[in-house]
């Protein structure tokens, strides 16, 4: 007996220092297969910093330590750490009020209200489409710049374009006036700080407007850039301004459209679930 004691010790040190480097941050279930880490889970899976999910034709909901909520349509992949969901592939539904990012192929899209939940989903050419349930989300890029701000209702679609072209804005919204500096609002709620034109017969109209964008940050903290306008036309009757608006935004080789009126959910498959694919 006493001869066995040092090997039980040991024993307990392993395991205490393998419970101490594993820590969970939270769960997945599925109605269904999905695979954690490479290995196919029925039911319930406990979620560590580093997890990859993926479904099948089952969705997975995972909830994390700290009341985030996400849930990955059918076939989805993610990597999950404790800050973040990195998805790879597919959609997914994201319900969360604190700093919780999800990353999409170099985006970063992060709630800025409490109770914030929105769609993200990566689409065929490049495309990464983001929708706001309710609440709103901030999308910006790897060096930080914000890219756009998805309000409730609304939805917005970076494509990745093809070169390093010009940075263009082209966008459909409202200019007013203030301190000195003309601006245009448009049907999201994003506002840009205009020059280089005389907006003020537009002032309180509804306009289309194309331009080039020379900065990322205004002078006066108003708006989210400076547009360089190259031409500017009012609509008559208000004409593309509403649920059907929608502005594009290039920045980077990264086109921005933004539009009001979303109908993006994350439904549960009604078929029988099969598993994963390998």
């Amino acid at each position: 007996m006493l001869k066995k004691l040092p090997v039980v010790a040991m024993l307990l040190s392993m395991s205490s220092f393998a419970a101490a480097g594993t820590v969970s941050i939270g769960t997945a279930s599925a109605r269904g297969d999905m695979r954690v880490d490479s290995y196919v889970v029925k039911g319930n899976a406990t979620l560590f910093d580093g997890s990859v999910v993926e479904t099948g034709q089952a969705t997975a909901d995972l909830r994390l330590d700290k009341g985030t909520q996400i849930t990955m349509a059918t076939s989805s992949r993610g990597t999950l750490y404790r800050d973040r969901l990195v998805l790879q592939q597919g959609e997914t539904e994201l319900a969360a009020s604190s700093s919780f990012q999800l990353e999409a192929d170099g985006l970063h899209v992060t709630p800025n209200q409490p109770s914030s939940r929105g769609v993200v989903s990566l689409k065929a050419g490049n495309t990464v489409e983001v929708a706001a349930l309710s609440g709103s989300f901030g999308v910006t890029n790897d060096h930080g710049v914000l890219l756009a701000h998805v309000p409730s209702g609304h939805v917005a679609f970076f494509a990745m374009q093809e070169g390093e072209g010009p940075t263009e804005y082209t966008g459909v919204g409202t200019i007013s006036y203030s301190s000195g500096h003309y601006y245009l609002t448009d049907s999201s709620g994003e506002k840009y700080e205009l020059t280089c034109k005389d907006y003020k017969r537009y002032v309180g109209k509804q306009v289309t407007l194309t331009g080039t964008v020379q900065a990322a940050v205004t002078a006066t903290q108003d708006a989210t850039s400076v547009v360089c306008g190259k031409s500017v036309a009012a609509n008559i009757n208000g004409g593309g301004v509403g649920m059907s608006a929608s502005s594009k935004f290039i920045v980077s080789g990264l086109a921005v459209y933004t539009a009001a009126g979303i109908g993006v959910v994350v439904e549960e498959a009604n078929q029988t679930p099969t598993p994963a694919s390998p």
